[in-house]
C-alpha cells in the first residue's frame, strides 16, 4: 500500500537502481468499530500506558488478536466477507462481524469444559465426605462423536456467585433457597440455604443432591469440584472504547472503556486442563471462549457465545 503523492519518489528510486518496478495497488484502511487502527493513535495509547504494549489483547495488532484467541482462519474469513475498497479511510466495519467469525471458528474447534470465574462453595449436605462420582462431559455437545472428558462430583463444588440469590424471583434461573436446579451433566440439587456476610455478599451455599429427580428445571449451572479444582487468573477483555468510532474524535482518550479489562484472580477450573499449552483454546460453558496466554494459567477471553 502506498500514498499516491509518493509514487514518483518511489518509482525514481527504482529507476535509479535499475530494478523491477512493480504495480502498486492502493486500498483503504480496514477500520473496525470500538477501536482505532491509526498507528499514530495506537502509539499514543501504548506509550502513554493506556494499554500494555503492542501485543495487548485490546489493540487490533496481529499479536494482540493472537493473544486474545482470534484464529487466523477467523480473520481470513472476516477479510473475505468485507473484501477491500479504495474509497478512503472513512469506511468502518462493525466489530460484531469480526466477532461472529471468531465465534464460528472457535465453536468448531474449541473443546468445552467448565470454569468458575467468581467461585462460591456449594456443600451437598446429604452426601458423605468421601463421595466421588464420575461424570462424563462431552467435548463438543453438538457433536458427541468427538468424545468426552471425565470430571468428578464430590460433596463440595464451586458454582458461580452470580448464579445464586438469597431470594428467588421469577426471571432468575439460578439457585435460591427452596429451589431445584441442575448441575450441568450431573444431577439436580435443591438449595436449602444461602449464607451471606455482613456486607450481604454470598459466602456459602448448602443444598441436597437429588439423583432421582427427573422433572424439568429452569437452570443448569456450571460447576467445578473443590477437590479437582485449580486456581487461575482470568482476564476478561471488552471493547477498548465506549464510542463506536473513536477515531473520528479529537478527544478519543476520553471515551476509553474503564471496564475493557476485568481481572478475576480467584477463578477455578478443572484439573483435567492442567496440561494446557500456550494458545490452546476452549470454552468455559455458559461463560465464553478462552485462550491460554504465554504464562501458564493466564486466560484471555474471546467473544462470549452469549453476545448478540
Amino acid at each position: 500500500m502506498c500514498i499516491r503523492d509518493r509514487y514518483m519518489g518511489y518509482y525514481w528510486i527504482l529507476e535509479q537502481l535499475d530494478i523491477y518496478r512493480p504495480f502498486v495497488w492502493e486500498y483503504s484502511r480496514l477500520n473496525v468499530t470500538s477501536t482505532v487502527t491509526s498507528k499514530r493513535k495506537l502509539h499514543k495509547l501504548i506509550h502513554e500506558n493506556y494499554v500494555n504494549g503492542w501485543d495487548d489483547p485490546r489493540v487490533p495488532t496481529l499479536n494482540g488478536l493472537r493473544r486474545r484467541g482470534y484464529t487466523s482462519q477467523s480473520i481470513n474469513d472476516f477479510c473475505d466477507a468485507v473484501s477491500v475498497t479504495r474509497r478512503g479511510n472513512e469506511n468502518i466495519i462493525q466489530v460484531q462481524l469480526l466477532e461472529h467469525f471468531v465465534r464460528k471458528d472457535l465453536d468448531k474447534n474449541a473443546s468445552r469444559t467448565m470454569g468458575v470465574l467468581d467461585p462460591v462453595k456449594l456443600i451437598l449436605t446429604n452426601l458423605p465426605e468421601n463421595h466421588e462420582e464420575k461424570v462424563q462431559a462431552p467435548n463438543f455437545p453438538k457433536e458427541l462423536e468427538r468424545g468426552y472428558h471425565t470430571i468428578y462430583l464430590h460433596r463440595e463444588v464451586y458454582i458461580d456467585r452470580e448464579d445464586v440469590k438469597a431470594e428467588d424471583h421469577s426471571s432468575f434461573f439460578g439457585a435460591a433457597p427452596g429451589k431445584i436446579v441442575g448441575l450441568k451433566y450431573a444431577h439436580h440439587f435443591k438449595c436449602t440455604a444461602v449464607k451471606t456476610n455482613e456486607q450481604g455478599e454470598i459466602i456459602l451455599v448448602e443444598g441436597e443432591l437429588l439423583p432421582e429427580h427427573k422433572d424439568k428445571v429452569k437452570g443448569h449451572l456450571h460447576w467445578v469440584s473443590v477437590k479437582d479444582s485449580l486456581d487461575c487468573e482470568i482476564r476478561l477483555y471488552d471493547r477498548l472504547f465506549l464510542h463506536e468510532n473513536p477515531g473520528e474524535l479529537d478527544n478519543y482518550i476520553d471515551v476509553l472503556n474503564p471496564q475493557s479489562l476485568v481481572v478475576k484472580r480467584k477463578a477455578k477450573f478443572s484439573k483435567h486442563l492442567k496440561d494446557i499449552k500456550r494458545e490452546d483454546k476452549f470454552q468455559f460453558e455458559r461463560v465464553g471462549f478462552f485462550s491460554v496466554d504465554y504464562d501458564t494459567c493466564l486466560l484471555y477471553t474471546s467473544p462470549s457465545p452469549r453476545d448478540s
